[in-house]
């Protein structure tokens, strides 16, 4: 009888320390999972919980912090997105309608009147077309891993190069270039290439007098220089944010998307963007890409891939 009661007694001591231990330890996971409940049914990304041990759930909770500011910075730009290219497409849109609006008055608009009228709205839709087709690079955060692929940048840069002249003959090119192999998406990469090269032909003034675009590739950085009056010293850490327009941008076309998305490109490939003033005049925008080792057979097996495809023939050095 005695050690009967002496074992139930044990038992019900070991329930109630356990009871009393298990409660003790579930007081963080009770914290987490309220703040979890609070955060679904308020929508608030800033809410915080304040880590009381460091320790595993401590560390929960500081993964937890992380995960909530990542979301709060996700919300708070998809917000300015949504607001810069509503009042970006407002524009074109209202010039377009009262394109619209002239032409439907019908026979009483004069011939040469209406020619003016059907170019402007058919460069309204043109720019609207291209704004489009920017937010929508812009939100394609990610990329799939099957997308990347090893990618000569010398010649991706050449390729670039040539329809750059085309969309801008008054614009002479001069590049300088080395074999350098980086890991990227083609179709993303060349975009930010281009970008690159039509910033610098809308800012360099007309060749001549003025000296040619200067474009380097060198151990996965691309350099752009113009020939233009730089950047404002304020406008420096700006070039690259979304819709950003520098005041003495805003009279050219454009929708401040160009420079973002290379800023973008660059950072989902795991490089980076940045801009300077060249000290011999003009501003100098640079793409740098993590390079790869190239060895023979890669210049040898992208150079047939690339000239085969037609995209890249053998090209001067100076255009």
């Amino acid at each position: 009888m005695i050690l009967a009661l002496l074992f139930l007694g044990g038992i019900a001591l070991a329930a109630a320390l356990g009871f009393l231990v298990s409660r003790a330890a579930l007081v963080p996971v009770r914290r987490l999972t309220g703040a979890a409940e609070r955060v679904a049914q308020t929508q608030d990304l800033g809410h915080r919980i304040e880590p009381a041990e460091s320790d595993e759930l401590g560390r929960l909770a500081d993964s937890f912090n992380t995960m909530l500011a990542a979301l709060e910075r996700s919300r708070l730009a998809q917000r300015q997105l949504v607001s810069d290219a509503s009042h970006e497409l407002r524009t074109p849109l209202t010039s377009i309608r009262a394109n619209l609006d002239a032409l439907a008055i019908g026979a009483s608009l004069p011939a040469r009147e209406r020619r003016r009228v059907i170019a402007a709205a058919r460069a309204q839709l043109h720019e609207l077309t291209v704004l489009v087709g920017d937010l929508i690079d812009l939100s394609q955060t990610g990329l799939d891993e099957l997308e990347f692929e090893d990618v000569r940048l010398d010649l991706a840069v050449t390729g670039a190069l040539w329809r750059a002249r085309l969309h801008a003959p008054h614009c002479r090119f001069i590049l300088d270039a080395e074999p350098c192999l980086v890991r990227a998406a083609p179709s993303r990469l060349d975009r930010a290439i281009a970008n690159l090269l039509d910033n610098a032909s809308k800012w360099n003034p007309p060749a001549p007098p003025a000296g040619p675009v200067e474009v380097r590739v060198r151990d996965g950085c691309v350099q752009v220089r113009d020939r233009g009056p730089g950047i404002a010293p304020g406008d420096l850490s700006h070039v690259f944010d979304r819709f950003y327009r520098a005041p003495a941008a805003r009279e050219m076309p454009g929708s401040g998307l160009g420079l973002a998305i290379v800023r973008q490109v660059a950072e989902t490939h795991g490089g980076s963007a940045y801009a300077m003033n060249d000290q011999r005049g003009g501003a100098r925008l640079t793409l740098e890409l993590p390079c790869l080792v190239m060895t023979d057979a890669d210049c040898a097996e992208s150079s047939r891939g690339l000239t085969s495809s037609g995209a890249v023939h053998q090209v001067p050095p100076v255009l």
